[in-house]
This record gives C-alpha cells, sequence and structure tokens, in this order.
C-alpha cells in the first residue's frame, strides 16, 4: 500500500486540527491552561459550523519508534479565524518534558457541511468529520520523523454537550496474511504507468487500529515497510501511514478484499492502486469508469498559505491540463503563478471506484482529493505539508463547456 496541484481535491471535507505529532506517553498529559488567541471572524456561509473558539480533547494513535507504537495523548485547539468554509488556528499538546508545543493549523470544511480537511505547520494533515456543532473526530497523520497516525477526538469547552455521537459500529477484523497486486504511476521523468505485486501482514489489531508490514518491489528490489491505520467512524474506510514514507485510504470490499490508493509525494512521488485479498480468494471484477477528464480545465484557487509567519489568505488563477487517461488512472500538468513566476507541475491521479471522487500528487510536492461536481465543473482540496504549508479550495471549469 505504498503509496497530488498546489490545487486539488474534494468537496466533501470536515474539521480538522491534528493530533500533531504528539511524544508518546503512558498517562494522557493535561496541558497548561492556554489563553484564548484573538478571535477573528468574516460570518460562516449558511449551513457551514461555526468553528470558532476552544476545543479540547484526546489524541489517540501509534508513533514509529523502532516500530509503531501506541501513545494517548491530550490535545487543546483554537480556531482563532473562519471564512466561509475556511479556517484557520493554532494547537497545543504536550511534550515529554511537561512543556507545551504550538503549531499552527488551517483548514477547509466541505461542502456537506460535515467532513474537514487541514493541514499543519510545520507538518502533518487531518481529515474527519464534525459530528455535532460542539464535537469532531479527525485523523492526522504525518510522514515526517517520527511518522506518526492518531484519532483526535474535541469537544467544545464552552458550549454544553448535546446528545452523544453515534455509537462506533462493529470494526471487520483484518488480521493476517493478505496478497495483492498494484498498479499506479510512479513519476520517472515523468509519470509512467508500474505494475508490481504485493502481500501484506496484519499483525495486530485494536478495535479501529491496526499495524503490520507490506512488502513490494520497485526497480528490481524487494521492499518491506511499517505501516500504521485507522478506520474511520464507518467501520468501511480506513486511513494508512507507511515508515519512511507514503500513506494510503482504503476501503473494505469484503471480508476477504481490500483496495486502497496509496500516495507518496517525496521522491519518487508515486500514485497506485493496491488490491489485496485473503489466500485462496479471487478479486471481484475490477471496477471500470466512465468519466473522462482529458483538456483542459481552467481555474481559481483559494486558501491559506505558511512560510514559517503564520497562514495567510492566497488567491490565484490556474489551469489544470489532463493529458493522458487509461480507466482510473489519470496524468497531465497544472500551471500557475507564483509570485510573479509562472510554475508548471507534473500531476497524476486516481479515480474513485464511485466515479465521482478522485486523488492526485504533484511532483515536486504536493496533493489533492477531488470531487466531480458534473461533466463540467471539479472542485478540489490541495494540500501540501511541506514548507510552505498550503491548503487551498480549487475550481475547475472544463475549457469550452457550455453550462
Amino acid at each position: 500500500m505504498k503509496w497530488i496541484p498546489l490545487l486539488l481535491l474534494l468537496v466533501g471535507i470536515v474539521l480538522v486540527a491534528g493530533c500533531t505529532s504528539p511524544a508518546p506517553t503512558t498517562t494522557p498529559a493535561t496541558p497548561a491552561a492556554t489563553p484564548s488567541p484573538t478571535v477573528t471572524a468574516t460570518p460562516a456561509a449558511p449551513g457551514v459550523t461555526d468553528l470558532l473558539g476552544n476545543w479540547s480533547g484526546t489524541s489517540s494513535g501509534y508513533m514509529d519508534q523502532s516500530g509503531y507504537k501506541r501513545f494517548n495523548d491530550s490535545l487543546i485547539m483554537n480556531v482563532t479565524s473562519q471564512d466561509g468554509h475556511l479556517f484557520k488556528g493554532v494547537l497545543y499538546f504536550p511534550k515529554l518534558n511537561g512543556t507545551q508545543m504550538m503549531k499552527e493549523v488551517a483548514g477547509v470544511i466541505g461542502d456537506d457541511g460535515k467532513t474537514i480537511k487541514a493541514i499543519e505547520y510545520p507538518g502533518g494533515f487531518s481529515d474527519g468529520m464534525i459530528l455535532s456543532p460542539y464535537e469532531m473526530d479527525l485523523i492526522f497523520r504525518d510522514q515526517a520523523t517520527p511518522s506518526t497516525i492518531c484519532i483526535d477526538s474535541l469537544k467544545r469547552t464552552t458550549v454544553t454537550p448535546g446528545a452523544a455521537a453515534p455509537a462506533l459500529p462493529a470494526m471487520p477484523n483484518l488480521l493476517g496474511h493478505w496478497n495483492g497486486t498494484s498498479i499506479g504511476l510512479m513519476d520517472q521523468s515523468g509519470y509512467q504507468v508500474v505494475r508490481s505485486s504485493m502481500s501484506m501482514e496484519i499483525t495486530g489489531q485494536d478495535g479501529r487500529m491496526f499495524t503490520g508490514q507490506v512488502a513490494y518491489e520497485m526497480n528490481g528490489t524487494q521492499l518491506t515497510k511499517n505501516f500504521a491505520a485507522i478506520f474511520d467512524r464507518d467501520g468501511k474506510t480506513f486511513r494508512t501511514i507507511e515508515n519512511p514514507d507514503g500513506f494510503s485510504n482504503g476501503i473494505v470490499i469484503s471480508a476477504n478484499e481490500i483496495q486502497l490508493v496509496f500516495r507518496d509525494n517525496y521522491d519518487p512521488s508515486r500514485i497506485a492502486i493496491d488490491t489485496f485479498v485473503r489466500p485462496g480468494t479471487i478479486p471481484a471484477p475490477a471496477v471500470t469508469v466512465s468519466m473522462n477528464l482529458i483538456g483542459a480545465w481552467p481555474g481559481t484557487s483559494n486558501g491559506y498559505m505558511n512560510t514559517g509567519s503564520g497562514y495567510g489568505p492566497i488567491k490565484d488563477a490556474l489551469t489544470l491540463n489532463i493529458t493522458a487517461q487509461e480507466d482510473r488512472l489519470f496524468k497531465g500538468q497544472v500551471s500557475y503563478v507564483v509570485n510573479g513566476t509562472s510554475v508548471t507541475k507534473e500531476v497524476a491521479g486516481v479515480i474513485g471506484r464511485d466515479a465521482k471522487t478522485f486523488e492526485t500528487v504533484e511532483y515536486p510536492e504536493g496533493f489533492s482529493d477531488g470531487m466531480v461536481i458534473s461533466d463540467a465543473w471539479i472542485h478540489l482540496v490541495f494540500r501540501e505539508d511541506g514548507t510552505p504549508s498550503s491548503i487551498a479550495v480549487d475550481t475547475f471549469r472544463r475549457a469550452g463547456k457550455v453550462l
């Protein structure tokens, strides 16, 4: 499950407050009282939850320290500014020496008003859901050292709780050996199609969380990587992180088959569809899609960028040009202007099994989650968790398409 513009991705995004790579500890620490930063805001768009204010909760997951190890910590998030679907703020969490660490966060609430995607500075990103006006559940991932994945459960500190969040369904048991295949795109002087066989061993599972190893071949060399994963609240989809790099979004197709879209926005940049089955199981027929993305898509980008002095707003024009597509795989270029300089980046993507969503990676950096609104419109959320740290909503209209 080895596995895209300053501009791409999904339109249903919920809230994010990353677990921010907390240091492992056996007993959850309590952050020192933190004064709330000044709050500024433009009224949220109709149907969009107002996230302004203080949120506190717990962070629980895996951190790689000679293998992925469990940790539990506490977390505070202060959302200091919101402009419609866009928001930003700061995160506080404890360190082993008892001091606090602070990170900046910026995020996007999806058009559904429930989903969230966020980015943190200086590293890491989150995907999650607003469970109610006073509670959210986020999965944070960080590819940097130490590689980390965790569930951040946050509640408002100034609102009287209402009904409890819906109970979680039973999680599938994924323990055991899985055989697999991979087909995707890898940057080798441009994105080229690559295929390989794989295997996966899931060695530990505790409810929503599981760990294991994945083995695969790249450029004739057999490689093995450790990974850790967390189920979303639906008990069907899940998210992974790998050491030393790469992350995946996966789905349970049946008790004997799972499929993941792996992304690695480091060198070499890669995106792939990884399909795994239990021994003796024949994979279900491959999903084909009728969505055709080939062509030029001019658009706009609206979001935040952080170069070390806080998240500031960014707005720009850009063009996505999809030059080739083979069923669910596609590639092309994205062009935009930064500080008066024209920039063109290579982009590769995978269309989802639902034929509506898609995921991308860009070279040399960045990844996106997107959704097809119609044959004329696509929306994406682009994230870059390096420097500069960026998150943006990119909206594209197919060139020449009559609306």
